[in-house]
């Protein structure tokens, strides 16, 4: 070959950049930067999470966290579709130990049959699936651990990718962290589960639900009864579920712990199905006799007024947009996509659906001092339904459905400096009177005849000062403290100006008797509402994973509770890695371009549907038990609808066909124009180019 020549030329050009692209390849590895990436993914599924990144930079050096991950290699064992999934894993570790920089050591294993790695997984609680009758088994997990706590994910099932990171930085967190973060739950439903006892072994013991198994992973779950006068101070942030039949105590425990600095998430319902159907007459598990009955209404009715809350126990949401398929078309089983959320809230961002079973709605009157952020809403196309008649709904009823128009508030965050709804102080019971304290409508209810009675209610005020004291010393002080300067000055000239200047001066001395805490201590107090408790019962919340057999989240309903507790609780990063999107996307373009052929075809469809129901109406009465009529007009009339009925069948048929035939070529299109767009886009490219280049050379 002619080194001179063009070919010549062309030949040198070309392994002049083969071996520079060589040279940098040498390089860029010889820097340690062979596994520097650029995710161009529209929802960076190939980046960590910023709330991972902070957890891994406040890791101890001098504890750093190992991970050692198993992944079984054997191709005889691995299925290829694992092998996929095992390159993201890996992938993912790389990135979590290079984010770690230092403080995280990964250990890469290949438990194949019969070898030491096995040994080790087993040690490891690995859980090994059997995949061939001579015992060999898949391992596709990992353990986590710093210094003796560990934290073990058994297998890495396909069905969990988007919760994948959020798993590891989980694990992670936990094993890093000395103490746990106390959650209090307080409910009137046995979902914290029960023992079983040896001398019931006829009785059954009852699991908790999946939230607490969950919240158990991570906080010190701690039971408060519904009976409580005080709410623990070590209690980060409680948790009511369903308070059916709540005393003025109770509520007023939640009351003072919410002023005091606690956080609140409430979950109340106008009608739980789950404790009407699932709890009512459960038989004890101690003796095994019936239980009682659970209302199954539920609301915070002193609470809520002071908080500038409505919530009609007697009305539920119908909503005929949001219905959930799993609900078939009840309007009261709801499941709520992502516009129904708040995609800007930390709490529902990336969360859908949400699925929620005869909830109520909340209205919302503003107090000073709190504001309000809607986080999940129906649509306009609701209609609220009284009780009894969402019990007995047909879809006759649906027929004469009247939508509101509006959106109703399904759940809600209140933020800011609460005030008592215990003006009076506090509460001494059912029999209480409410010149001796209690909520706040007692102390505006008295009519005006009753005023004089109000008068000498600081008279008897010793009596409750004293049987409150040994019920609670220690908090008289501190809280009294900081209230006093506090909330002396503002409060008084906006809460009592309005009301009648009596009663109010008189109440501020048994407050202060009393221990009552007036107004919360800090502008930080954070209350979420939610107008239905069933949404995080097992059932409507999660469901069971194919591969591993554990529970997985079937919705958004353990997402977003776990969400709340968490910012609630103080964290935060874990929140955000949480939401992460999937990999494997729906073609939501293809579904679209369906639904408008569907759309097309609907009407026509079920115009033949309805003639073809109503001949089937008129064949009814023609027949006869054994097939025989006897009557010639009968038959000949029956025959008639028969042939009636085969051509609308024939009929659905053809639309059906069009129909389908429609939907594939649309479907063809699509696939054609993503197979052709970038090669006909080079091609169009070339030509230009190679049309520009001639012209140029022509004018030369």
């Amino acid at each position: 070959m002619n080194l001179n020549s063009k070919e010549g030329t062309a030949g040198i050009t070309a392994l002049l950049v083969i071996a520079i692209v060589f040279a940098v390849n040498f390089l860029v590895g010889g820097l340690g930067l062979g596994n520097a990436r650029v995710d161009l993914t529209q929802n960076k599924l190939y980046t960590l999470t910023e709330g991972t990144r902070n957890i891994l930079d406040r890791l101890n050096p001098d504890k750093p966290v190992t991970i050692r991950y198993y992944e079984t290699t054997d191709d005889r064992i691995m299925p290829p579709q694992l092998k996929m999934r095992a390159t993201v894993v890996r992938d993912l570790l790389l990135e979590f130990q290079t984010a770690a920089k230092g403080k995280l050591i990964l250990e890469r294993l290949n438990p194949n049959p019969n070898t030491e790695d096995e040994d080790r997984a087993r040690e490891d609680d690995i859980q090994g699936l059997p995949v061939n009758q001579d015992g060999d088994m898949l391992y596709f997990g990992m353990a986590i651990q710093s210094a003796a706590n560990k934290e073990v994910l058994p297998f890495l099932s396909p069905e969990q990718e988007t919760s994948l990171e959020y798993n590891i930085t989980r694990a992670i967190q936990k094993v890093s962290q000395t103490s746990k973060t106390v959650i209090g739950v307080m409910t009137s439903m046995p979902i914290m589960g029960s023992p079983m006892f040896p001398f019931q072994q006829q009785q059954r013991s009852q699991q908790p639900w999946i939230l607490i198994q969950r919240l158990r992973m991570d906080y010190e779950v701690r039971d408060v009864p519904m009976s409580s006068d005080k709410i623990d101070s070590d209690i980060n942030t409680l948790v009511v579920i369903h308070p059916a039949d709540i005393t003025e105590t109770a509520e007023y425990a939640i009351d003072q712990y919410l002023l005091k600095g606690g956080k609140v998430i409430a979950l109340v319902d106008p009608q739980s199905i789950v404790a009407k159907r699932v709890y009512s007459n459960q038989p004890n598990p101690m003796t095994g006799q019936p239980g009682g009955v659970i209302n199954p209404a539920s609301d915070l009715a002193n609470l809520f007024k002071a908080w500038g809350v409505s919530f009609t126990k007697n009305q539920v949401v119908a909503d005929v947009n949001y219905r959930s398929p799993q609900g078939g078309q009840n309007p009261l089983d709801l499941e709520l996509p992502a516009e129904a959320l708040d995609q800007t809230d930390r709490m529902t961002s990336n969360l859908q659906p949400l699925r929620m079973l005869v909830s109520g709605a909340f209205t919302i009157d503003p107090r000073d001092g709190i504001q309000s952020t809607i986080l999940a809403s129906s649509s306009k196309a609701n209609e609220l339904l009284d009780v009894s008649e969402a019990e007995s709904l047909t879809p006759e009823r649906m027929n004469t459905f009247s939508a509101t128009g509006r959106p109703q508030i399904l759940a809600v965050r209140l933020s800011g400096k609460f005030k008592t709804a215990f003006p009076g102080g506090r509460p001494k019971g059912p029999a209480a009177s409410p010149e001796s304290g209690g909520a706040q409508e007692d102390a505006t209810a008295p009519k005006p005849a009753d005023a004089p009675t109000a008068a000498p209610a600081p008279a008897p005020a010793p009596a409750p000062t004293a049987a409150a004291a040994p019920a609670a010393p220690a908090p008289t002080a501190p809280v009294t403290a900081p209230a006093t300067p506090v909330v002396s000055a503002p409060a008084a000239p906006k809460a009592e100006a309005p009301a009648a200047p009596n009663a109010p001066a008189k109440k501020e001395e048994f407050n202060i008797s009393d221990g009552t805490i007036k107004e919360s201590v800090s502008n930080e107090g954070v209350v979420v509402l939610f107008g239905d408790a069933d949404m995080m019962y097992d059932e409507l919340c999660v469901g069971r994973d194919r591969v591993t057999g554990e529970m997985v989240a079937a919705n958004a309903n353990l997402p977003l509770m776990l969400n709340a507790i968490e910012v609630l609780s103080g964290g935060g990063d874990l929140l955000q890695v949480r939401g992460r999107a999937a990999t494997q996307r729906p073609f939501l373009k293809m579904a679209e371009l369906r639904e408008k052929v569907d759309q097309k075809y609907r009407p026509q469809r079920q115009a033949l549907q309805a003639k073809l129901d109503e001949t089937a109406q008129k064949m009814g009465p023609l027949r006869v038990k054994d097939g025989q009529l006897a009557d010639p007009r009968q038959i000949k009339e029956l025959n008639e609808l028969m042939k009636t009925q085969s051509d609308i069948n024939r009929q659905i048929r053809e639309v059906k066909r069009e129909q389908n035939k429609e939907i594939e070529f649309t479907k063809s299109m699509i696939v054609l124009l993503n197979f052709l767009a970038v090669p006909l886009l080079v091609i169009s490219l070339g030509l230009l180019l190679a049309m520009r280049r001639r012209a140029v050379t022509a004018a030369v």
